[in-house]
């Protein structure tokens, strides 16, 4: 008769080995602490229910508690980076992957004008393209993660706290612009794997947007200096040419939002400046955002425009920051995103400044801050630049002109502000979305000599910003 392989020594060596791993992988599930916040998705995750009677008998603790165990595994963020590096070793990855509700750009004849019309974005999908499955047919959609922001965000109301300066989190504002969703793998910027956001562009909200800067400028009157810079996104210069039918020019939607200014308003052409640049490091490759050099650039470009002298980059302090993974990642999870961090560049300008922070509601004084908050790391690295977006920041410098500007900003403002402390005395930067006053009392109150608007072109294409612009210089003094 043959040996009973079940009762061989090596069968039930195997059986007690696996029966050990097993165990321990229970154990450690069981005793590990849990995590509260996911850093990848960036959001707080389920908390471990209260069992009371009701929920007991109703079956709702059962199935809240599921959730709990499910969401809080240990090392959960680490365990799906791994997860998806396993993917794209398998090959599942290796081609172009859309992010959200990706559509082809599509333009419609109106009485008024051609309109790029955009993409219904109220769902969040996933349209991944692998090579079996070409960008022009139809692709495989699957669910996609989606950002839970902290920052609550209102159109006519301003914020009721704002915490100070060094308790403040950046957690950035990627879901209010994305408006056709995100492009990864495929891509390259700087001879680096990158993901980029793309461009639906809407000449509705354009002329919206155009004549809001109107209106300010009629009420601000003749003795101050109104500016508009629009910035383009890294889309618009390096996206590859076999996906441009997803994303629509942006020269063309700023171009066209200018032709819409009034003549009495000063338009800054950041495009062409960045354009000139863009075997350089002025987008970031795992974010939405522009780098400190691509500010700068455009910084050059209202300097030549309102005739104010600029130091070289050379003459600012160059700092940095290693390992930087930005909002692209942070929206899809994508495993060549977090494969390919980058450096995080800033710039610390040649003048004496220094800074205080404001509570947007009452403007009360939050005493003073820094410019520059490099305590910011990981994937808020961004909230280096004036620790983020609601806060209202008073930056005094030693110029010398005489001139005050207020800035009028969403996030990409963050970046550039600093660098005007070479040619105002006083800057004022303030994310309209959170300002609780009315924007032209409050101009002319403090003197003013130049008032500049300036907006990534997805924002100025989006609707809340637009709004927010508009009611806050309607809104009576008392906000």
């Amino acid at each position: 008769m043959g040996k009973n392989k079940k009762n061989s020594p090596s069968a039930m060596i195997s059986a007690a080995v696996f029966c050990t791993v097993l165990g321990g992988i229970s154990l450690w599930l069981t005793l590990a602490e849990r995590p509260t916040v996911s850093e990848t998705e960036k959001r707080e995750l389920e908390t471990r229910p209260e069992l009371t009677a009701d929920s007991y008998f109703s079956g709702e603790f059962a199935g809240q508690l599921d959730k709990y165990y499910t969401d809080t595994v240990p090392m959960r963020d680490d365990l799906v980076n791994a997860a998806s590096l396993i993917e794209k070793a398998r090959g599942i990855s290796v081609s172009p992957k859309f992010y959200g509700n990706v559509a082809e750009i599509v333009t419609e004849e109106t009485d008024d004008d051609d309109t790029v019309f955009l993409p219904d974005v109220s769902e969040t999908v996933t349209e991944a393209v692998t090579e079996e499955t070409p960008a022009e047919t139809e692709p495989v959609i699957t669910e996609a993660p989606v950002i839970t922001e902290t920052v609550t965000e209102s159109v006519t109301e301003a914020v009721t706290e704002t915490a100070p300066p060094e308790e403040e989190e950046f957690t950035g504002n990627i879901n209010d612009f994305l408006n056709n969703g995100i492009l990864v793998n495929g891509i390259e910027m700087y001879g680096e794997e990158a993901g980029i956001m793309l461009f639906g562009g809407n000449k509705k909200e354009g002329l919206r947007y155009a004549n809001v800067i109107n209106g300010y400028k009629e009420a601000l009157g003749d003795d101050i200096n109104v500016y508009s810079m629009l910035i383009p996104t890294s889309a618009e210069f390096y996206l590859p040419k076999k996906y441009s039918k997803y994303s629509a020019s942006q020269k063309d939607a700023i171009d066209y939002i200018y032709e819409n200014l009034d003549d009495s308003i000063i338009t800054v052409d950041a495009y062409s400046e960045l354009a000139q640049h863009t075997d350089e490091y002025i987008y970031f490759r795992t974010d939405h955002h522009w780098t400190g050099r691509g500010a700068y650039y455009a910084y050059t470009a209202f300097c030549k425009t309102a005739g104010i002298d600029f130091p070289t980059l050379g003459e600012y302090e160059e700092r940095t920051k290693d390992g930087f993974v930005g909002s692209l990642y942070s929206y899809t999870n994508d495993p060549v995103l977090k494969a390919h961090p980058e450096t995080f560049y800033y710039y610390i300008p040649p003048a004496q400044f220094s800074a205080q922070a404001y509570r947007y509601n009452d403007l009360a004084s939050l005493g003073p801050t820094s410019v520059f908050h490099e305590y910011a790391s990981g994937g808020n690295m961004y909230g280096m630049f004036l620790g983020g977006d609601n806060m209202h920041v008073k930056i005094t410098s030693d110029s010398g002109t005489g001139r005050k500007l207020v800035i009028f900003k969403e996030s990409y403002g963050n970046a550039i502000a600093p660098y005007f402390v070479n040619g105002f005395d006083e800057i004022y930067v303030i994310d309209i979305r959170y300002f609780g006053v009315n924007a032209v009392d409050y101009i002319k109150s403090i003197g003013a000599t130049d008032v500049l608007f300036v907006d990534n072109i997805f924002a100025a294409n989006t609707g809340t910003l637009i709004t927010s612009l508009e009611s806050k210089r309607l809104v009576n003094s008392e906000g």
